[in-house]
């Protein structure tokens, strides 16, 4: 009987510990760098040129579709190919020489900074990866996420089914006011192109992630569309679903932005 009561205590006891025990190894998302509403801002000189390189790109390739293996893959490697929105961005910011690092030197660097948390980044930085997740981790690590659109940050698109489900390029900003920007980005692998999408972005709109159509975008007013639509120019809300759904589509919002710089903040 005391061996059945000491075990019962041990058993609770475990219980008691272990939520704890998993929280600590968590890793807490960072705050969103707090930044001025206005937009949009000058880039830093290097950031404009990542601008200017993708928009050649665009405007080279004019709607052509591309294989998943591509010059925006193989900075991976010869014959390597992926699903390419993030690849796209990281072969500009290459062209340009931005200083980079992967994720897994963005993490090391963060476990040895002061708070074990975040690493300390000054001027023009990015992460050196493809993938959309392991950007937007590096670039909490960075501590440089926003919610205000600026040129040269990136774009992370969600849905229902996926907070990271595409990344894009934002090429212009125009502020409407009331918090409510109209957001020209720049994106690899749509429908294997590259193409310029226009969108109307509500910072304050809620999204409602359990509903397919949530979303803070809209599209820009036929009457105010100043370039015409084709291949490579879109103005649609995107939407997508799971391959194996047979369920509607979801619509695409805006996760957060990354910040390859930090607005006012000296890049030299």
């Amino acid at each position: 009987m005391k061996r059945l009561l000491r075990g019962l205590c041990a058993l609770l006891l475990m219980t008691l510990l272990l939520p704890t025990a998993l929280a600590a190894k968590a890793t807490p998302t960072p705050p969103p760098v707090a930044i001025s509403t206005e937009a949009p801002v000058q880039p830093p000189e290097q950031i404009q040129q990542v601008l200017d390189i993708a928009y050649n790109e665009w405007a080279e390739l004019d709607g052509k579709t591309l294989k998943n293996v591509n010059k925006y893959t193989e900075w991976r490697g010869k014959g390597i190919g992926f699903g390419w929105c993030g690849g796209y961005i990281t072969w500009c910011m290459m062209q340009a020489n931005v200083e980079m690092e992967e994720l897994e030197a963005v993490k090391k660097a963060a476990k040895e900074s002061e708070d074990g948390v975040f690493v300390q980044v000054e001027g023009v930085h990015h992460v050196k990866e493809a993938s959309v997740g392991k950007l937007l981790r590096g670039y909490q690590l960075m501590n440089r996420t926003a919610n205000v659109p600026q040129p040269g940050f990136l774009l992370v698109y969600g849905c229902s089914f996926n907070k990271t489900i595409h990344v894009a390029l934002v090429y212009d900003v125009k502020d409407l006011g009331d918090g409510k920007y109209r957001i020209t980005t720049l994106e690899g692998n749509m429908a294997s192109r590259v193409k310029m999408y226009i969108h109307d972005y509500d910072m304050n709109a809620e999204v409602n992630t359990n509903k397919k159509t949530s979303t803070n975008l809209s599209e820009v007013p036929e009457d105010e569309r100043e370039i015409p639509e084709s291949d490579c120019v879109d103005y649609t809300v995107v939407t997508a679903k799971p391959s194996s759904s047979t369920s509607g589509k979801y619509a695409y919002y805006v996760n957060c932005f990354l910040m390859p710089y930090v607005p006012g903040e000296d890049a030299e």
